[in-house]
């Protein structure tokens, strides 16, 4: 029992000290709910921006960069979590804010960094459409391979993808930069040509601090509401990711809300 209170005890610490650096970079807390009368908490976005709908669209200045923090369920189990979201102004980059903090809390908490075996994995809906388009996929086999990845059916999803084109199965595998787009080249008709450069090279300055950058057009993210960039940061030796998030796109009470955010995985955050 001791040392169960010593452990939360520390968490709780090292949980006001992250609070304490998200205010300083302008972050604002919002209070969400745990629970609705039909489910649990299972992310604190969709939570957030039921909270924020409350408020006419006047009462906010952008980019709306906010937090919450408490317990989500996911995998059985109830598990501590931070949430941060930046809302979308039109002129600013909500990815770019994403990434200054993200830059900040990686060289807080791992120093020197180049110590940790930590790994960046990213995806983008934007690029798998793109690109399963111009190999001719229809529509609904883009969405069923989506739902596969989405909720963790990985060989489903891989024997589907060697069914239809087998060439395009390194892409779903964790891939350097560099030879996502060797890869790319390769494919007859499949080019997104600058704009995969564009998108392939802004990742490794976006994220200083980690030693390995990879691309994994499975990650797709679990929920819906994401459309663009998905990312996920680990720590080699632990399973779960300490930080995952990306782009998402809410269409809610007759209102749109977009923009870029993370959830900090408080337990792997800490023990890492």
């Amino acid at each position: 029992m001791k040392t169960w209170m010593a452990q939360a005890r520390d968490q709780f610490r090292q949980t006001s000290a992250l609070i304490g650096q998200l205010d300083q970079k302008g972050f604002t807390p919002v209070s969400t709910a745990p629970t609705h009368d039909t489910e649990v908490r299972r992310d604190h976005t969709l939570a957030i921006i039921e909270r924020l709908a409350s408020w006419s669209p006047e009462a906010f200045e952008y980019p709306l960069k906010v937090f919450s923090t408490g317990p989500v369920f996911a995998h059985g189990t109830w598990a501590e979590s931070l949430d941060v979201e930046v809302l979308e102004d039109p002129m600013v980059d909500p990815e770019a804010i994403i990434f200054d903090l993200l830059t900040h809390l990686i060289s807080e908490r791992f120093i020197p960094p180049s110590n940790r075996d930590l790994v960046f994995v990213a995806g983008h809906l934007g690029l798998l459409r793109t690109l399963l388009s111009q190999s001719q996929w229809p529509p609904e086999d883009i969405s069923a391979l989506e739902r596969n990845f989405a909720e963790g059916r990985f060989s489903q999803a891989e024997r589907f993808v060697a069914k239809r084109n087998p060439n395009l199965l390194p892409l779903f595998r964790p891939t350097p930069p560099r030879a996502v787009l060797s890869l790319l080249d390769s494919l007859p008709g499949a080019s997104t040509g600058n704009n995969v450069r564009a998108l392939t090279a802004v990742l490794p300055s976006g994220v200083d601090h980690v030693p390995s950058v990879l691309w994994d057009l499975s990650l797709t993210g679990a929920f819906a509401y994401y459309s663009g960039l998905v990312f996920a940061l680990y720590a080699r030796g632990q399973g779960e990711a300490l930080i995952k998030g990306g782009r998402f796109s809410v269409h809610y009470q007759e209102r749109h809300w977009q923009g870029a955010g993370f959830t900090i995985v408080l337990p792997e955050w800490f023990a890492s």
